[in-house]
């Protein structure tokens, strides 16, 4: 009589099975769900139509409604190995596939492409005692007088104007420009003439107008003996670059409120200490070199009270009770 033998499958491997007598090993179906086609799962994307829409869909477009493209390089995977053989197949030298390497070559590959040339520096000559520049350049780009360096400059606006202040009126002397490219280096220096017909000496007789309140010489280096002597009411003094002056050069009737002579050194005997009626308060800029003890003494003479006296750019005063220069608190 034959044995009936149950099999449960669980898997792929059998292990051997010995069977003795009859084995009777009933049919065993192997029957799966049926998967979507094609055209259902184009269906479920939201797309409709007939199943020859679906097989048209798979057809490239030709002719009119195609275009044409031209061969290009094999792609490559979007990573510095890929971008490095990509470049060496453009001719483009990477010495290896780092990054910083694979990014070198593109900018050597690219330089030609987008290297811009700059704009010349162009300007307008200022006008006499005009206190600024007005430039005109390649927008980003710095202008700064020559020594200054770039931190000190003036940027090119967008629109590639740019207004530069001068350091003093312009007037008899030339003054030199820097243009500065975007890295800071300097890619040109450029001269703006100065007026050649500009005083820089005043002597008896240049002003005539006897009764001013203001005396005002940007250029002025030399104010020769008894020069102004002749000037009634000064009230203010303004000789930027004067270093020389005469004895009596100035009345002593002057009750000035303003002096402003950075570049003069003022020692015992100078021709300022005849100015002995200067206003209550009045405040004189003169050289750093000046001896503050020579300008004690010359306070000491005023008779209408203490006067102020800072150095060049007003970051210093002298202090009448010790003597020295201070900084300005």
């Amino acid at each position: 009589m034959a044995e009936e033998l149950n099999v449960n499958v669980t898997g792929i491997n059998l292990p051997p099975i010995k069977v003795e007598g009859t084995l009777n090993i009933p049919t065993i179906n192997l029957t799966g769900q049926n998967g979507k086609s094609a055209y259902e799962i184009w269906l479920e994307a939201g797309n409709t139509g007939t199943q020859e829409d679906f097989l048209n869909s798979l057809k490239g477009q030709n002719g009119a409604d195609g275009r044409n493209g031209n061969n290009g390089l094999p792609g490559k995977d979007a990573t510095a190995d890929g971008a490095y053989e990509m470049l060496l197949g453009l001719n483009v030298y990477c010495e290896n596939a780092t990054p910083d390497e694979v990014l070198k070559g593109l900018i050597r590959g690219l330089g030609d492409a987008i290297n811009k040339p700059f704009k010349h520096l162009e300007f307008d000559r200022p006008q006499k005692g005009q206190t600024y520049i007005n430039v005109y350049g390649t927008p980003h780009f710095k202008v700064a007088l020559l020594g200054k360096g770039a931190a000190f400059g003036v940027n090119i606006g967008d629109d590639g104007n740019g207004r530069l202040d001068l350091d003093s009126p312009f007037g008899g002397s030339d003054i030199e420009l820097e243009y500065f490219n975007m890295l800071g280096n300097i890619v040109g220096t450029y001269r703006v003439s100065g007026y050649g017909d500009i005083k820089t000496e005043l002597s008896r007789g240049d002003i005539t107008d006897t009764i001013v309140e203001e005396i005002n010489y940007p250029e002025v280096i030399t104010v020769d003996s008894r020069a102004l002597t002749n000037v009634l009411e000064v009230k203010r003094l303004i000789l930027p670059k004067v270093r020389n002056i005469g004895s009596l050069a100035f009345n002593t009737g002057w009750e000035a409120e303003l002096i402003k002579m950075p570049s003069y050194v003022f020692k015992y005997g100078s021709p300022l200490s005849n100015l002995t009626k200067l206003a209550l308060g009045a405040n004189i800029y003169l050289s750093e070199e000046s001896d503050p003890n020579a300008i004690y003494i010359w306070n000491d003479m005023q008779l209408h009270g203490d006067i102020n006296v800072y150095n060049g750019d007003g970051t210093k005063k002298v202090d009448l009770q010790t003597k020295t220069w201070v900084p300005v608190q």
